[in-house]
């Protein structure tokens, strides 16, 4: 059960969880914090999907657009309505953008064309100050990418950019990290194939990540298939469970950020889709690391 003032857009106390449920044991303890983001209408259709961080101001992807506001209010300061332009909706049917990152002015959108069977994973750079489109996209490699692109993270530290498949399986050689040279993404022409730097198989499959966020050194990933987090070693492909989502069971748990905004504000940032009335209702919920 979440407790909130009702009023959608706003910064809310939250309650409680009103059980606990059996989970594998944690690699960490993980805590979410007493306050939260929550949207309903139009403002839930331009957050349903990513969202991303520079520490200062969320960026956020949905069905209805994009849109920029202030971690500390959640004050809109820039929105873009149809983000996907007509030179890639028509070049390679794009239709839909997954969860974001952030990095150095851009925020990087990955794309799909879903009603077109998921045969152009893109990424895409956005200009951060207004969202406006750079012009700038890469494609990746189809047969590392089946079932589309739904998530992009970068480690700025160690200059890499990292997607994976959706659907998982060790028989397919499905279970991995596919690792690619944050250079090369922003260096390389408009529409090159970007070079796979290296794949990193994992060690259990991870089916149905929606978002995912480098922080020290490892990726945490929001996985919709039991509403938890994951955390990977993407040197290694060691998985570790995290913890699961303080969501209701029919909840769809979407993109994920990860910053230090301290121990009030928590390490991840992490967008869900409630259910019973469905897709109308979107909130954020932080976790910080207790132990």
């Amino acid at each position: 059960m979440r407790l909130s003032s009702g009023l959608g857009g706003c910064l809310v106390a939250a309650g409680l969880a009103a059980g606990v449920m059996a989970t594998p044991a944690s690699a960490a303890t993980w805590t979410r914090t007493a306050q939260y983001y929550r949207w309903t209408g139009t403002n839930a259709l331009e957050r349903g999907q990513g969202v991303a961080t520079d520490g200062t101001y969320f960026y956020y992807a949905g069905p209805g657009g994009m849109v920029k506001a202030t971690i500390s209010n959640d004050s809109e300061v820039a929105s873009k309505p149809f983000p996907i332009p007509s030179s890639l909706s028509g070049t390679y049917h794009s239709d839909h953008i997954g969860d974001l990152e952030y990095y150095a002015g851009y925020v990087i959108a990955p794309i799909e064309d879903g009603d077109d069977g998921y045969q152009h994973p893109l990424l895409a750079l956005y200009n951060a100050s207004d969202l406006s489109y750079t012009g700038r996209y890469v494609q990746l490699p189809l047969d590392q990418m089946p079932g589309g692109v739904p998530w992009v993270a970068v480690d700025a530290n160690a200059g890499l950019v990292y997607t994976a498949p959706w659907t998982q399986e060790a028989a397919e050689g499905t279970n991995e990290l596919v690792v690619y040279h944050l250079s090369d993404l922003l260096g390389l022409p408009a529409g090159a194939t970007l070079p796979v730097a290296s794949t990193v198989t994992l060690s259990q499959p991870l089916s149905s990540i929606q978002g995912a966020a480098s922080w020290e050194g490892r990726l945490y990933a929001s996985v919709d298939t039991d509403n938890s987090v994951y955390s990977i070693d993407p040197t290694s492909g060691q998985v570790a469970y995290e913890f699961h989502q303080d969501t209701e069971t029919d909840d769809e748990v979407e993109g994920i950020a990860a910053w230090d905004l301290g121990p009030t504000g928590g390490q991840l940032h992490i967008v869900n889709v409630g259910s019973g009335l469905k897709r109308i209702f979107l909130y954020l919920q932080h976790y910080t690391k207790t132990g």
